[in-house]
Parts: structure tokens; C-alpha cells; sequence
């Protein structure tokens, strides 16, 4: 037996033993956190207690400042309440899947002595840690969209509503509730705040940090500076920002068409190169 193959099968053995007692001793620790995961989101939720031991391991507890940061990012797709959850979930999910594959492409790589799968399973590993981490990222990047999107049909009816007199808070759950959609969404959560007590300035400022773009801060902090000196040019300011978003509404779906047209280059030349090679190959094969 070559030095080679005698390496990957103690590698292979090592890492499936390793896996096998990591699965058996954090079962139990972890069976109510799994037993919450929703199998329709993630697949093979009954394994991810190789995951948490993993990080349990090697202590990725969410308080480093990368962490944070991917937790209020979470927080923008799942709620406050439940990112530190789903921060853990979707860690648990990357290491579980990432070192499960690793594992099984070792051992199928000792077996077939093909140390070429050995380094595909690292390959695709870490390539299962960045996908996982971009589907989040897709997410962000969806809703933020939506939220761009809905902003200025929304500052039309808001400054509709307040300049025919009626009331700030009163027109913002009117329109709250009038329609569907994530930025809706956000706007119902500040009236549910502010009827159980917390302050219009306080609620308003929390709907600008759930909705994180910028256009939405520069919205509550436009409706906040009003309010603390009058409402007397609140119109004026809410009609000029309603005309930016609808510019900048436009641009964007200006942008969103260039990138879709570039998006289909590729595809297209792939396409093209495969007739050719259709039309070449058998031109060749009769000369």
C-alpha cells in the first residue's frame, strides 16, 4: 500500500469517527434547538448537532464584531427577537453541511485512492460555506429592494394625507394598513409600538433601524425634525422627498435592466460556442 493511499484512509477513518462521536454526544444537548428548526427551510435539520458542536468547539458564539454584524443583518430578514436564533441556525447549518460533505468526499476518495476528491471535498466545502452565506446576502439585497420600491408610492400618500390635514400618526396607519408588503410591514410594527406605549419620535426612529436603507432614515429623520419644531412644512419636505424616490425609483429600474441584459451574455455566448462546436465537430469528421 502506497504512503498516499495509506494517509487518506487514516484521514477518511479519522474524520468519519470524529463526525460519528460528534453526532452521538451532541444529539441530546441540541435536540430541542433541532426539533425547532423548520425541515422545509433547512434540509436534515436531525444533523445539525454536528454543527453546533463544531462551533461549540471552536467557541463561534456571536460576540465578535463579525457576528454582530451578521446578526442585525439577520435581524432585518427574521425581526430583532429572533436573529441571535437563526444566527446560530444558519451557522449550525453551514458547519454541519460543509464538514458532512468534506467527510464524504475523503472517504470516497480513499476508497477509490483519488486524492483529486480529497481536495474537491475542501474545494467544495468552503464553497458551501460562501453559497450559504450569499443566500442570506440575496435576501438583504431582495428586501431592500422591495422596501426602495414601495417607498415612493408610499410618500405620495403620506404627503396626500397630510397636506388634506390630516394627522401624521393618523395617516401613517392608515396607510399602514392599507397595503401589503414589506415596507407596510414595518409601518404596522411602528403603530403596534406606538399603541403600546412607546413615543411617535422613539417608533419613528425605530422603523428607520429595521429598515436600515437610507432613504428610510433620511424619512423618519425628515418626519422627526418636523415634528419637534411643527408640522407646518412637513408637506413641503415629504412632497420633495416623494419626488426623489420616483427619480431614483427610475434609475434603479434603469440599472436592474443593463445588469439583467449583461446577466444573459453569458448564457448566450455559451449557447452560441455549443452550435458551433455542433456544426464544426461533424463538418470536420466528414472531410
Amino acid at each position: 500500500m502506497s504512503g498516499e493511499r495509506l494517509f487518506m484512509l487514516l484521514l477518511a477513518t479519522g474524520l468519519v469517527l470524529f463526525w460519528i462521536i460528534l453526532a452521538k454526544k451532541y444529539e441530546r444537548p441540541y435536540a430541542d434547538i433541532i426539533s425547532s428548526i423548520d425541515p422545509e427551510k433547512y434540509k436534515y435539520p436531525e444533523l445539525f448537532c454536528v454543527g453546533f458542536a463544531l462551533m461549540k468547539l471552536f467557541k463561534l458564539d456571536g460576540r465578535s464584531p463579525r457576528a454582530r454584524k451578521r446578526i442585525k443583518e439577520i435581524s432585518e430578514v427574521q425581526g430583532r427577537r429572533y436573529a441571535q436564533y437563526y444566527y446560530y441556525v444558519i451557522n449550525g447549518a453551514k458547519w454541519t453541511y460543509s464538514f458532512t460533505v468534506l467527510v464524504l468526499l475523503v472517504l470516497l476518495g480513499a476508497m477509490g485512492n483519488s486524492l483529486m476528491l480529497v481536495f474537491f471535498g475542501v474545494f467544495l466545502a468552503v464553497a458551501l460555506m460562501f453559497y450559504l452565506d450569499e443566500l442570506l446576502n440575496d435576501q438583504l439585497s431582495e428586501r431592500r429592494d422591495e422596501l426602495l420600491a414601495q417607498m415612493p408610492q408610499m410618500l405620495s400618500k403620506m404627503t396626500l394625507l397630510v397636506n388634506s390635514g390630516m394627522v401624521l400618526r393618523d395617516a401613517w396607519k392608515k396607510i399602514a394598513f392599507g397595503s401589503s408588503g414589506v415596507l407596510y410591514k414595518e409601518m404596522q410594527e411602528t403603530v403596534q409600538e406606538i399603541d403600546n406605549g412607546t413615543a411617535e419620535l422613539v417608533a419613528y426612529r425605530n422603523f428607520a433601524e429595521r429598515c436600515t436603507i437610507k432613504q428610510a432614515r433620511r424619512f423618519a429623520s425628515t418626519m422627526i425634525q418636523n415634528m419637534q419644531k411643527g408640522n407646518a412644512e412637513l408637506t413641503f419636505y415629504l412632497k420633495e422627498l416623494s419626488d426623489e424616490m420616483w427619480e431614483e425609483k427610475k434609475h434603479l429600474a434603469k440599472q436592474k435592466g443593463e445588469k439583467a441584459n449583461s446577466s444573459l451574455l453569458i448564457p448566450t455566448a455559451m449557447i452560441f460556442i455549443g452550435i458551433l462546436i455542433m456544426i464544426i465537430i461533424p463538418a470536420f469528421m466528414t472531410m
